[in-house]
């Protein structure tokens, strides 16, 4: 995000409102301690055409420790309130909704379509008829919600550089799919949108969609600063490109160097997992990946179409010491395996698995090596 600085809103004074710098760096001055001494003495503060501030009180509240699980009590305190007036309320209303990509194919009729109903209720639509002009968009700023076509030429890069990318992934993508195309089910590698419709459709429909995503989205950005899906179906080739996808998200999480091949590891012997004991290497079930960056941690879930194991019973070994007690006796009886567990939990914070198994969340705190 881009910052505005004091020598910043001096210039702007010195070309604004005609005054030398020095008259503008006064006026500034004066102006923060009229706000500030203002505010100090309770009074509530009207600025006409921008907002009103006063000083509010958030009250003593019960809040979760993230990392324990443990419940405190919050102690109250005081923050200063801004509530936007007038104009300047109807232009942030208007922000989220200022202008949207539409990524679709070239010559294709529908644009016309959504551009016209669109503009009528306030977007600002820009058509994108190949990668290249998509990605000229999306380092520009401009688009603040992407449609996008899966029948254009290089689709999927131009989603993967979407979501993969910290400064655009919060970016909503619906995705639409040819009425042939099973949404649900991958054919091959593929980073999903957060939401997708499948001709035909109403506008009506994509435009509701598009809203609810943008609400949606800015909402999440408080809590998640990165989200990614990966489908596949299970192969060898599209397991090496979940494993190259995930060690770049890691690499640019913030999390230590040491903390990366960590969990890098671990994700690797649970998607390992997934494909051999889960999916049993076959073509036809899919894996999913999903990837949640937030604050303090990296949550990694990894969901196979297997029937799952007993895995209280691994756990429960792992945490005794057992494991490899009980991967020599596997191995003196020909199988392979019984350490998988073990080596996750020593490379995250956390382990979980859903009832049936087939589902495992990794968690791993950004603070910890």
């Amino acid at each position: 995000m881009d910052v505005l600085g004091r020598d910043d809103l001096v210039a702007s004074l010195v070309k604004n409102a005609s005054l030398t710098k020095d008259e503008a760096d006064k006026a500034l001055k004066g102006t923060i301690e009229t706000l500030r001494d203002g505010l100090i003495a309770g009074k509530r503060i009207v600025i006409p055409e921008f907002a009103t501030l006063h000083i509010a009180e958030q009250k003593a509240h019960i809040v979760r420790d993230p990392k324990t699980g443990h419940q405190y009590i919050k102690p109250a305190s005081k923050y200063v309130s801004i509530t936007p007036e007038g104009d300047f309320q109807k232009k942030i209303d208007q922000t989220k909704l200022s202008a949207i990509l539409l990524a679709i194919p070239k010559n294709d009729s529908f644009a016309k379509v959504v551009e016209f109903h669109f503009s009528r209720v306030g977007w600002k639509v820009i058509v994108g008829n190949s990668p290249a002009k998509c990605r000229k968009v999306l380092k520009d700023g401009l688009a603040y919600l992407c449609i996008v076509d899966y029948g254009m030429p290089g689709v999927q890069d131009f989603i993967r550089q979407i979501k993969v990318n910290k400064e655009t992934s919060h970016i909503p993508v619906i995705i639409l799919f040819p009425k042939d195309r099973d949404p649900e089910r991958a054919d091959e590698f593929r980073i999903c949108g957060d939401e997708h419709l499948v001709e035909p459709f109403e506008v009506y429909t994509l435009l509701t969609l598009a809203e609810s995503e943008l609400a949606r989205s800015t909402e999440e950005e408080v809590i998640f600063d990165q989200q990614v899906c990966l489908q596949f179906p299970t192969t060898e080739q599209y397991l090496d490109t979940a494993g190259q996808v995930v060690q770049g998200l890691l690499g640019e999480s913030g999390l230590s160097d040491g903390g990366v091949v960590a969990l890098n590891a671990a994700f690797r012997e649970a998607v390992l997992n997934a494909a051999q004991h889960g999916n049993r290497y076959d073509s036809h079930k899919q894996i999913k990946v999903l990837y949640l960056l937030d604050k303090e941690k990296i949550t990694l879930v990894i969901t196979d179409e297997g029937r799952g194991f007993d895995y209280k019973v691994y756990l429960k070994r792992s945490m005794s010491g057992d494991a490899v007690s009980a991967a020599r006796e596997r191995y003196e009886q020909g199988r392979l395996g019984g350490l998988g567990i073990m080596l996750m939990m020593r490379c995250t914070n956390k382990i979980e698995y859903n009832n049936h198994g087939n589902m495992i969340t990794l968690m791993k705190y950004l603070n910890e090596p």
